[in-house]
């Protein structure tokens, strides 16, 4: 399974670093007079920044079909990154094929505005890299007061007048607009991306599906439990261990979409959904007010846990270790899959952090189920030393919790195996974005451990 997961990661990639580009790139080649020769360099680099921030925009769509293939976590790694090219090669474009006019100005204006929100989005909202960085963690918290999270989702949204002002750029441009093959190729990749956008932006004004907030009560402290009944003519694509954006489109500060894990498994005669929020952000500390009756806009399934599980024999034990709220996407692959052999290593920093242990001690009940909890983080010697001799050949790891943790068993693990036998395969799978700090992540090793006990 990992391996065709990395295949279509990697053909990813390959498809929107070349195979996107290159009618661009081709058309403009045949066409573009000799006069400009000396230039061509940083024409074809224009091009291909234009190409990929228009792809940027159709991955901030969230397109469904491509989570399920590479996951949305990945998505959005790829939206940044390749965004940040794209404003390099622009910066590359100006130097290499100065103008002047208005030719000049929206190119400028377009660069200027893509590295403001280039900027305010590596403070604000990539959580990734803020978290690794103390100082800039801290800097958003005390900003975050001043610019929320609907301001920053707004900011971002700028990025389209930026990639605006470029399509109006290369009108403006004579010896290109008359390469006619290179403008039809032009007119349909921002026909697309402009097309997927809107009909994105109506499905959330819309609401892929609506609910209804059934119950809402303190699960712990600062942990609400929201569960959310949605409306019978609307379907929800959800599987166990996904997670779902959702919105409240007539409260103020919470209309925009923010991801969740769901608890239950998606099976539940009762039809409802559940979700575990702790109040880190100002769009999450809002939710303890919310009352019952109140409407919700819902859109999902995403994530890749079902699919991963699927693929991988029934008899594979799976090993979870959990921090904290970092269980919550884990809860409905325990109660959604009884057949499963499961380990569960769930800590947290004090008792009152530890939720759901009643139901968690009720499955312990099961005997392929087995139940491990304690205030303060497993070691590896917790883990490993005194498990793993028992475990069948084929082990699955799930690791889900906050950023410090999810860091140590990546290294734990890489040290443990990854030098040691050939054929450890890994992946690191970000579920659902908690805060600056703490991440919640799902880190998994596929591992053969034959002869685990000769090393």
């Amino acid at each position: 399974m990992l391996k065709r997961y990395n295949f279509s990661l990697g053909l990813t990639w390959l498809v929107i670093f070349f195979v996107i580009p290159l009618p661009l790139l081709q058309t403009l080649s045949a066409g573009l007079p000799a006069i400009y020769s000396s230039q061509s360099q940083a024409i074809y680099l224009g091009a291909i920044a234009y190409a990929w921030m228009l792809t940027s925009i159709y991955l901030a769509t969230k397109p469904h079909w491509l989570d399920r293939l590479i996951g949305l976590p990945d998505m959005y790694m790829i939206h940044g990154i390749i965004s940040i090219l794209a404003i390099g090669l622009a910066y590359l474009h100006k130097f290499g094929n100065p103008s002047d006019g208005w030719i000049r100005t929206t190119g400028d204006w377009a660069i200027y505005l893509f590295t403001g929100i280039m900027v305010y989005s590596m403070i604000f909202m990539a959580g990734w890299f803020t978290s690794r960085i103390p100082f800039l963690a801290k800097l958003k918290r005390m900003l975050e007061t001043v610019f929320k999270h609907e301001l920053s989702v707004w900011l971002h949204r700028l990025n389209l007048i930026a990639t605006l002002l470029v399509f109006i750029h290369v009108q403006l441009i004579s010896y290109v607009t008359a390469i006619h093959p290179f403008m039809f190729v032009f007119y349909a990749y921002s026909s697309i991306v402009f097309i997927s956008y809107v009909m994105s932006k109506v499905r959330s004004q819309l609401g892929d599906t609506r609910g209804t907030v059934m119950t809402n009560e303190v699960l712990a402290p600062n942990v609400q439990e929201l569960t959310i009944t949605p409306q019978k003519h609307y379907q929800l694509n959800l599987r166990m261990g996904d997670f779902a954006f959702i919105s409240f489109p007539d409260l103020k500060g919470l209309k925009e979409y923010h991801p969740f894990s769901i608890v239950n498994p998606p099976s539940d005669d009762s039809q409802h959904i559940k979700l575990d929020i702790r109040g880190d952000g100002d769009f999450t500390k809002l939710l303890s007010e919310i009352k019952p009756g109140v409407a919700v806009k819902l859109s999902g399934g995403y994530g890749r846990y079902h699919s991963f599980l699927e693929d991988n024999d029934q008899d594979h034990h799976i090993v979870m270790i959990a921090g904290g709220i970092g269980v919550t996407p884990l809860l409905s692959i325990v109660e959604g899959s009884p057949e499963r052999h499961i380990s569960l290593f769930y800590s947290a920093h004090y008792d009152h952090d530890l939720i759901y242990l009643n139901q968690l001690k009720d499955w312990h009940q099961r005997d392929n189920f087995n139940l491990h909890y304690q205030v303060g983080r497993y070691s590896e010697a917790d883990v490993l030393n005194h498990q793993l001799h028992d475990l069948p050949n084929n082990t699955i790891f799930l690791i889900s919790g906050p950023a410090p943790m999810i860091r140590y068993w990546k290294r734990t693990l890489k040290k443990k195996w990854y030098s040691k036998w050939a054929n450890v395969r890994r992946r690191i799978y970000l579920v659902i974005k908690k805060s600056p700090v703490n991440m919640t992540e799902l880190f998994y090793v596929d591992i053969d451990i034959n002869g685990y006990k000769s090393l």
